[in-house]
């Protein structure tokens, strides 16, 4: 026998719209929270992915996955910049960066108890080119051998103190604020850049660097990177620095799990509100389910029906609570809000994952909430339920 026309669900739910609208309306606010928390993992991933340059390689020492704990030693550097895969720019300069990493207290104007983790980056001239992104949004860039640094635009809107002239003690220097840069809303934006030379010095960390940021020649990547593993004076890996912010943004897809584990929890109470909307519509629906068994469909088109308008129900609190969530980020500006993750700092970021997110939690809501009370329908005695009244 065929399935129980689509019709005949969307009919039954309007008779009794009123409960309908309120389950939908439930499940609609459980979407709304996790797609908002889903909007926040994505500008986090959004942030990291963004950092990378494509056609750009980081290298760090072997072994190691993050540039604060890599170290590569001086003397390598003199045989890595000398590899003939690395391009070069139209002056004839090797596109290689050597950069240091350092740990940095971005709330370094307020008072002492006050800790916001942070990066701090030693570059040389070289690195401001190779990023192709990257733009000063106030002031210059720090001179080399002088105790200055620029501040990423996220970190600025973060800490308004920290505008262009001002001056503050850190380590062993009195430091001054010269420039804010942005470079496309990346993970860039939440660092502090400075003079490497200077950096290696106040930090006594003068015989080595935390990775090197090079270009490479179109075709040679094998090549460079097979090199790496065959000088023995070398104890270093390369990757792309799209596969290794990818790696970093891997934290993201943690984050976005447990959300939606929370999204669960939460809507298990939604889920019950179904689930007693469904029981009732059966309660009331006893002799229509007897008939339809009398004209011939079975239990499972009987099953198959009940839980199809369950979903439908489902579908349309997920689409409504999508809808709300981009209604309350822009309403409440939450793209504009800032909030930190370890040293990135990041805003929501709207995505069509985070919205595809809130309609898979509100399908599992319907599944669950409409499986017990459609087994229940698709199982009710036939000859009872025609003497139903």
């Amino acid at each position: 026998m065929a399935a129980i026309p689509i019709a005949y669900n969307l009919r039954s739910l309007m008779v009794r719209r009123t409960t309908s609208l309120m389950t939908a309306l439930g499940i609609a606010l459980v979407v709304m929270v996790v797609v908002i928390l889903l909007s926040f993992v994505s500008g986090l991933r959004q942030s990291l992915e963004l950092a990378g340059e494509p056609g750009h390689w980081i290298v760090l020492s072997r072994g190691t996955v993050s540039e604060g704990e890599s170290y590569i030693p001086r003397e390598q550097s003199d045989i890595l910049r000398t590899r003939p895969e690395i391009a070069t720019d139209a002056s004839g300069a090797e596109l290689f960066s050597p950069e240091m990493v350092v740990p940095f207290n971005a709330a370094v104007n307020r008072p002492a108890n006050q800790f916001r983790p942070a990066s701090l980056r030693g570059v040389s001239p070289i690195a401001y080119r190779m990023r192709r992104g990257l733009k000063l949004v106030a002031g210059r860039w720090p001179a080399q051998g002088r105790d200055e640094m620029a501040i990423g635009r996220k970190q600025a809107a973060r800490f308004p103190e920290l505008k262009v002239g001002t001056t503050f003690k850190y380590g062993r220097r009195t430091w001054t604020i010269v420039g804010i840069f942005a470079d496309r809303g990346s993970a860039l934006e939440s660092e502090f850049w400075t003079d490497i030379d200077v950096l290696q010095q106040d930090a006594r960390f003068e015989n080595g660097y935390s990775s090197f940021h090079i270009v490479l020649k179109p075709g040679t990547e094998e090549t460079f990177r097979n090199a790496l593993t065959e000088d023995a004076r070398l104890t270093v890996d390369a990757i792309s620095e799209k596969d290794f912010f990818a790696e970093q943004a891997k934290v993201a897809d943690r984050l976005r799990g447990l959300v939606l584990i929370v999204g669960l929890i939460v809507g298990t109470g939604a889920a019950f509100g179904g689930m007693n909307t469904m029981y009732a519509a059966v309660a009331r629906r006893t002799r229509e389910v007897g008939v339809l068994r009398t004209l011939g469909f079975s239990r499972g088109s009987v099953l198959t029906s009940f839980l199809v308008e369950s979903v439908i129900l489902a579908l349309a609190g997920g689409v409504v609570g999508d809808l709300l969530a981009i209604f309350l980020g822009v309403a409440a500006g939450l793209h504009q809000r800032l909030m930190s993750g370890g040293n990135v700092v990041f805003s929501s970021a709207v995505s069509v994952t985070a919205l595809a997110g809130g309609i898979a939690v509100a399908l599992l809501i319907g599944i669950a909430g409409g499986l017990m009370p459609a087994w229940r329908a698709a199982h009710l005695p036939i000859l009872e339920s025609l003497r139903e009244a």
